[in-house]
């Protein structure tokens, strides 16, 4: 028995951890019986096989990270990190031989949410699950429904959800008892108890696993645009504790809890000094963190603040807003553009660190805040 369309091509017998596991399990399943059916045992085997070991490149992943990270900031929107609280499952839809599909990222071979997908699940604790309804924030935030004539889009980028490390995935079973039932093509038979159930293994993501969730604002010069990538992000937050993300959420997969102390482990990744040069993995000789910066988008003012602990020490920004970042509001040899820059990066950051010290300043704050504002532009 030979492997269809792959015969003579010189496909690896068994999985190796250098593989796309994606690519491998979706295109080279080894398990056919001689009349092309596949039994219960090749299908646990086959599931079996890529669940020996953590699936994904650690060098890889870290590397999309740091750019997606740093996509994320440079657009002045915003990331978080949640683990699995139990099993995770998402592109079940998907045909396989298996009979039940996963959603693989193409390139790191990995699972992975999808940004549309991020989106829905956002959208539909907007529309569902929050009292009272909030119709125009989600017609703004997510644009039109298939029905509505005004085409436009929404004010919120939803990107990929990926893991942060490689993933330990695990065999779980469903046991549909009436498959007789469920495949016949008309009502002859009823669902009755006395079918067997039939076993049907599936992969699912292990408790514990800790993936990257980021949104940004369509025009991070907008204003409302940053307002609602901000409460985009509290939604997101609270869907994926309460109704969760991916397939069988109804019986409890796919919850998700934030975990903080490995935001600021990234956000510590995505601050460069102008002396470093540490070696990315798996990057040409002499490629460095600093090379991977979004340059295009990433302007010096925000690359200085970024320095001085914009995103990664609150505590350390702090004490530079007060003592540099004022100061330069003050000086003049910097043009009005300029100054309005750097007002609107620092409104964002107390409206990411501080917000209710900008929205009501105490007596040593109201100083800095009224500084500030005197250089916001209109639209800001």
């Amino acid at each position: 028995m030979v492997l269809p369309l792959y015969a003579g091509h010189g496909v690896p017998k068994r999985y190796s951890r250098g593989f796309n596991t994606g690519l491998w399990y979706d295109k080279f399943f080894g398990f056919w019986n001689t009349d092309w059916s596949v039994g219960e045992d090749g299908k646990k085997r086959w599931i079996q096989e890529v669940c020996t070991i953590p699936v994904g490149d650690k060098s890889l992943l870290d590397e999309a990270i740091l750019r997606l990270t740093r996509l994320a900031l440079a657009l002045v929107g915003e990331y978080r990190c949640f683990s699995t609280d139990w099993r995770f499952v998402t592109g079940l839809g998907r045909p396989h031989p298996v009979e039940n599909g996963f959603a693989w990222h193409h390139t790191l071979g990995v699972p992975f949410l999808p940004g549309s997908s991020v989106k829905g699940i956002v959208r539909t604790w907007a529309e569902k699950w929050i009292d009272p309804p909030v119709s125009d924030d989600v017609l703004r935030i997510f644009g039109p429904d298939g029905e509505v004539r005004d085409k436009h889009v929404g004010s919120v980028i939803f990107f990929d959800a990926l893991p942060v490390k490689p993933v330990k995935l695990e065999v779980d079973v469903m046991t549909p008892h009436y498959l007789d039932y469920y495949q016949q093509e008309r009502p002859e038979k009823p669902p009755g108890d006395w079918y067997d159930p039939v076993p049907i293994p599936f992969f699912t993501v292990a408790p514990g696993q800790t993936f990257i969730f980021a949104v940004a604002p369509r025009r991070s010069a907008d204003e409302q645009n940053r307002a609602d990538c901000r409460l985009a992000m509290e939604w997101l937050t609270d869907a994926l504790a309460v109704i969760g993300a991916g397939s069988k959420t109804a019986v409890g997969y796919g919850r998700f809890t934030r975990q903080e102390k490995t935001e600021d482990e990234i956000r510590q990744s995505c601050v460069i000094s102008d002396d470093d040069n540490v070696q990315v993995a798996n990057g040409s000789p002499g490629t460095s963190i600093k090379e991977l910066k979004v340059d295009a988008v990433l302007s010096p003012i925000r690359e200085e603040m970024e320095r001085d602990g914009y995103s990664s020490d609150p505590e350390r920004f702090m004490t530079s807003l007060t003592s540099k970042w004022l100061n330069r509001l003050q000086d003049e040899r910097l043009s009005l553009e300029v100054k309005q820059e750097i007002a609107v990066l620092l409104k964002e950051w107390y409206m990411t660190y501080k917000a209710e010290q900008w929205r009501k300043p105490n007596k040593k704050n109201a100083a800095k805040i009224a500084e500030i504002k005197k250089f916001l532009p209109d639209d800001a």
